[in-house]
């Protein structure tokens, strides 16, 4: 679920999800779903069992009241078939697509194996993808060497190569934003050299100099959306800046999801809390008010941006003493909120959220005691799609944004 998750997924410096697979045994790793991407911050996946994807679709259970408890066993109910068609990458030492209704798995080719796995970052059309390996030396804020960045795109079998770099985030018209640094220097005081580039690693523009400690979250109609590489407690800081005249604009906290053309983030919460939603193009702004006593934790934009998923975290509310959490679906033009059947779950079960595929399918990733499920939902339907992850012997994980 940045990213599904995207994006979404969870919105801190650099979300970039994590993944393994083989072809006889689909496996599954824990996603570390950093919260606020806005899309991706780069943090390997912490290794959990892998999993094998079980074909046989499990029930989903339609929405459960704030402060009921639920057994971490999984959602069960009555469920709808998945797309024929839909397929997934599952990333790791050596990359595959998935697809969620055989549990058929296929290599993808271009990608030399790696050992430390790869991570996927959702761009437009497809994915940039890049190797875990390289990790920052000296301390934890650090640049490694840059690394080799793929381009995927949605129904391709094979990456293509597009350049080297330490950072790559999403362009706004389809392209790529590679930054580099130098080997060991400092992100949170260093300047980095940026440059727009195509899926084909063709220059898109002249290269640029970064402000000194930022880094691109993504590229929107109006300029970077930049990210503070070192933030301080409480939420995080972004900028708009416009690299034609390396001014900086409207500044934003807490940024929970973005896209070419809107910005979404939670302001200071009253006695509710919402979530603003700016068109970049128009400079209209959306109120989504959230439900009860909650709070937004991360979010993702359909591909048209018309729409906005929200992980919203209830207090009280989850198995264990944990948070609990359901997914919602806000439009952005009207700030009107849907919940998506059968997703309030324990907050540590959702493991990411998005919507990979280029129509407005929300897919997302749950890891219960017993059982890890991915589950998808159309707007309009009553009922998720869902299948089973069994475990097998490896380790990896499931794009889901």
């Amino acid at each position: 679920m940045p990213d599904i998750l995207g994006q979404g997924g969870d919105r801190e410096p650099r979300r970039w999800p994590r993944l393994a697979a083989a072809i006889a045994v689909l496996v599954l790793a824990a996603v570390v779903i950093v919260l606020h991407l806005p899309h991706g911050r780069r943090a390997p996946a912490s290794p959990r069992p892998a999993l094998t994807a079980d074909p046989a679709p499990l029930p989903v259970s339609g929405p459960v009241a704030v402060g009921l408890a639920r057994e971490p066993s999984g959602i069960s109910g009555p469920t709808r078939p998945w797309a024929a068609s839909l397929r997934l990458p599952v990333t790791g030492a050596q990359p595959a697509w998935f697809w969620p209704a055989t549990g058929r798995t296929e290599p993808i080719r271009g990608l030399p194996p790696d050992p430390s796995g790869y991570q996927f970052n959702r761009v437009g059309g497809g994915w940039a993808v890049q190797a875990v390996s390289g990790t920052r030396p000296g301390c934890g804020n650090c640049a490694g060497p840059p690394l080799p960045v793929y381009f995927l795109a949605d129904q391709a079998r094979a990456a293509t190569p597009v350049g080297l770099a330490n950072e790559v985030a999403p362009g706004a018209s389809g392209t790529l934003w590679l930054t580099s640094y130098a080997a060991g220097a400092d992100l949170s005081s260093t300047a980095g050299l940026a440059r727009e580039v195509r899926v084909t690693g063709a220059p898109a523009g002249a290269q640029l100099r970064l402000p000194a400690g930022y880094l691109i979250d993504r590229a929107t109609d109006r300029g970077l959306l930049l990210a503070a590489a070192a933030q301080g407690p409480g939420a995080a800081s972004f900028e708009l800046w416009d690299p034609a005249t390396s001014r900086a604009g409207r500044a934003f906290t807490g940024v929970v999801a973005a896209s070419a053309g809107e910005i979404a983030w939670t302001p200071r919460c009253a006695a509710v809390c919402q979530v603003q939603v700016l068109d970049l193009g128009t400079g209209r702004q959306t109120t989504v008010t959230l439900p009860g006593v909650s709070s937004a934790a991360s979010g993702a934009f359909s591909p048209d941006g018309s729409l906005l998923a929200l992980e919203v975290s209830f207090y009280n509310g989850g198995d264990g003493g944990q948070l609990a959490t359901q997914l919602d679906v806000a439009s952005a033009a009207s700030g009107r909120v849907t919940v998506v059947p059968g997703s309030w779950v324990s907050s540590d079960a959702l493991a990411g959220f998005g919507w990979p595929a280029a129509g407005n399918t929300l897919i997302a990733e749950l890891s219960f005691t017993t059982t890890v499920q991915v589950a998808s939902w159309q707007p309009g339907t009553a009922r998720l799609a869902v299948a089973a992850i069994r475990p097998g012997q490896n380790s990896a994980s499931l794009i889901v944004g």
